[in-house]
């Protein structure tokens, strides 16, 4: 007796989460409406437990299993279970509830238990009771594979972005080379004929002969840009001159050998 007390209380909590229906008291009376509908195909099993599962995927490897909803008897252990659908292969469902019902015997098969679990879409639009005995742990393939594409994707985003702020790191951070000479020259106008050379700002270290070159952008183009400064420094192994040259809001050091000297003309 305090078993089906049990199971009656554990079927009342099945129904208020699943938003399922309980089992009415039958009546006498019978509409002439209910009279012409076709009855859904449905079936009343002894209900021998409810149990809450830890949430799971699972998905079906070949077939149409059926998709049943469940009404719960309020006042005995009994589960209702009526055919609502068909679920298919290719999608993950989500295991959260099952039962175990007793299948009554028939002139081919004896009485049985019977587990059912509570399954849904992961958008819910899915949901309901199916045989455990369709079901298979995990992920559909599909999905897996999606969700494979999507992480190599997501690392290939991450290792660009990753790459770019390197990039950039080490151009904010600029080149340092050996300072062999700098000295102030008499203004003078210069121009490029060809493509927009690269202007640099500049950093002098205070107790040691190094310059460090920090890209600042590109020379505009049609201008005439006056050099003040000029250093010299090493490059792999060789000698380069810079010119430190301005025009209104730019100004920088630029390879000498990038410039001509004498103002922009349009003949240029």
């Amino acid at each position: 007796m305090m078993k089906k007390v049990a199971l009656v209380a554990a079927a009342a909590a099945m129904v208020l989460p699943l938003g399922l229906g309980v089992i009415a008291p039958a009546t006498n009376t019978t509409t002439a409406f209910a009279a012409t509908k076709k009855a859904a195909k449905k079936t009343t099993y002894a209900l021998q437990s409810a149990t809450k599962l830890k949430k799971a995927a699972y998905h079906v490897k070949a077939g149409r299993p059926a998709l049943y909803s469940g009404a719960f008897a309020a006042d005995r252990a009994k589960v209702t279970l009526s055919k609502k659908g068909t679920l298919k292969t290719g999608t993950t469902y989500y295991a959260t509830k099952k039962i175990v019902v007793k299948a009554k015997a028939t002139r081919t098969s004896k009485a049985k238990s019977v587990t059912y679990t509570y399954v849904k879409t992961g958008n819910a639009k899915v949901k309901g009771w199916v045989a455990a005995k369709h079901l298979t742990a995990g992920a559909a393939k599909k999905a897996a594979k999606r969700a494979v594409v999507q992480k190599s994707a997501t690392k290939k985003v991450t290792t660009t972005a990753t790459t770019e702020k390197i990039v950039k790191a080490a151009k904010a951070k600029g080149t340092t080379y050996n300072l062999v000479s700098a000295q102030t020259i008499k203004k003078s106008a210069y121009h490029f004929k060809a493509k927009a050379p690269a202007f640099y700002k500049g950093k002098f270290a205070a107790d040691k002969a190094k310059v460090t070159l920090i890209k600042k952008g590109t020379l505009p183009v049609q201008k005439t840009f006056y050099a003040t400064k000029k250093i010299t420094i090493k490059r792999h192994k060789k000698t380069v001159k810079y010119l430190y040259v301005t025009n209104q809001k730019t100004k920088g050091f630029v390879l000498a050998s990038k410039l001509t000297a004498g103002a922009f003309k349009a003949a240029d």
